[in-house]
């Protein structure tokens, strides 16, 4: 038996991720896969436009065998942390064999490459990027340059997908992983392009249709199945949570904001500076914007404010350290040999029901899962305010044509 894993955000799920799995499938010889999906938030600095329930569905329906949730702790993080603590989960599953990632470049000896210097740190390169940041540039543009700097194509760095990729497979030799890494070559649709012109277009123009509810294009963009079921779900955008920001940001002081994940060098003080002068998260994210803090970091920042993510909790839950439960979300019925695969070869607790797999969960791996329990009581305050759903939500069981 032969399982692929992909590691995914399907935010929402679209007509290229059904391709991704099927090329996935087809490029590993694979009989089943998995998708390591963002929970109710997103790397990207975001919450997720439908819940993950939804998105488990539409995953399920278009191709994946089992969906494994990505805990909020990772799935807000860098995309270092993002991938880490995937692969993480994907190793600790005892049963992939292969991860399957999209990238512009179809060269993974160069991802090993560039994976292979920023595992090393040779002195070099950390010079050059003290050097950098030094002069205001960014985390990612300051990389980049020393790269460059050090022998590796700056192109390599250049497209999202590709970052994403070298993190993938950092975090594959962190742990020292048996896990084949598997290129599915992507030549469409630019990760963060708005546009549509065809039936595949990137998640970010499939929400900026669903945002301005142009109903038409999204239509075009999804599988059928996959419009049917979103019509019957809430979808909820960043600017849903800015009454709850602006209330985090009138309890917290500057001296507990500094302890909150990913805010240093002073951020907390121009994050307060905002306090009464703007409302919505975009317009503070616009106002904060600057060389050295992204658009994208920024979100990221103010999503860890409102969820009470901290410098602790990252320490706590490092992937280096920690080993995370595995919790499945819901899985095909064609999947049961799957499922009792994982059951017989996850080295760390799975989770299937919360109700009677809580008790099986060390005490660090509860404080996990109560992030992740308020994350998704904050997730659905903006809709219909439910509590609990973690525990009162079914495991999804899809059936088969």
């Amino acid at each position: 038996m032969k399982t692929t894993a992909i590691i995914a955000e399907y935010n929402p799920f679209h007509n290229g991720h059904k391709f991704h799995i099927e090329k996935a499938r087809e490029l590993t010889n694979a009989d089943y896969v998995i998708a390591i999906m963002s929970s109710s938030f997103v790397q990207r600095g975001d919450c997720a436009v439908f819940d993950k329930w939804c998105r488990t569905r539409a995953a399920l329906s278009c191709g994946a065998d089992m969906v494994i949730e990505l805990p909020v702790v990772y799935s807000t993080s860098s995309a270092e942390g993002f991938a880490s603590g995937a692969v993480k989960i994907a190793e600790e599953s005892g049963i992939a064999d292969c991860l399957a990632f999209g990238a512009e470049t179809d060269d993974i000896t160069a991802l090993k490459a560039t994976a292979d210097i920023l595992c090393r740190q040779p002195e070099e390169y950390r010079n050059s990027l003290k050097t950098h940041l030094s002069d205001g540039l960014s985390f990612p543009a300051a990389r980049a340059l020393s790269l460059v700097e050090n022998g590796i194509s700056g192109c390599i760095l250049s497209q999202p997908n590709n970052i994403l990729a070298v993190e993938y497979m950092k975090a594959l030799q962190l742990f020292s992983s048996t896990i084949e890494p598997v290129i599915v070559h992507r030549t469409t649709s630019e990760f963060n392009s708005e546009e549509i012109s065809g039936n595949i277009a990137s998640a970010t123009a499939v929400r900026k249709a669903l945002y301005t509810k142009q109903i038409a294009l999204v239509k075009s963009t999804v599988p059928e199945n996959c419009f049917r079921l979103y019509q019957g779900c809430n979808s909820v955008f960043a600017d849903n949570f800015s009454p709850y920001l602006n209330y985090a940001l009138r309890y917290y002081s500057a001296e507990e904001l500094k302890q909150i994940s990913s805010i240093s060098e002073g951020l907390e003080n121009r994050i307060l500076k905002t306090v009464g002068e703007y409302d919505k998260i975009s317009d503070i994210c616009t106002a904060l914007k600057t060389k050295r803090y992204t658009y994208t970091r920024l979100m990221r920042t103010l999503f860890h404010i409102i969820l009470g993510i901290t410098k602790e909790h990252e320490n706590m839950f490092s992937p280096v350290d920690f080993e995370p439960y595995i919790r499945v979300l819901g899985f095909r019925q064609s999947a049961l040999p799957l499922v009792k695969s994982l059951t017989q070869n996850a080295s760390v607790p799975v989770i299937m029901n919360i109700n009677k797999d809580e008790k099986k969960l060390s005490d660090s791996q509860k404080k996990l899962l109560e992030l992740e329990k308020k994350a998704t009581n904050i997730y659905f305050a903006p809709n219909n305010g439910k509590l609990g759903l973690d525990y009162t939500m079914p495991l999804i069981v899809e059936k088969d044509m």
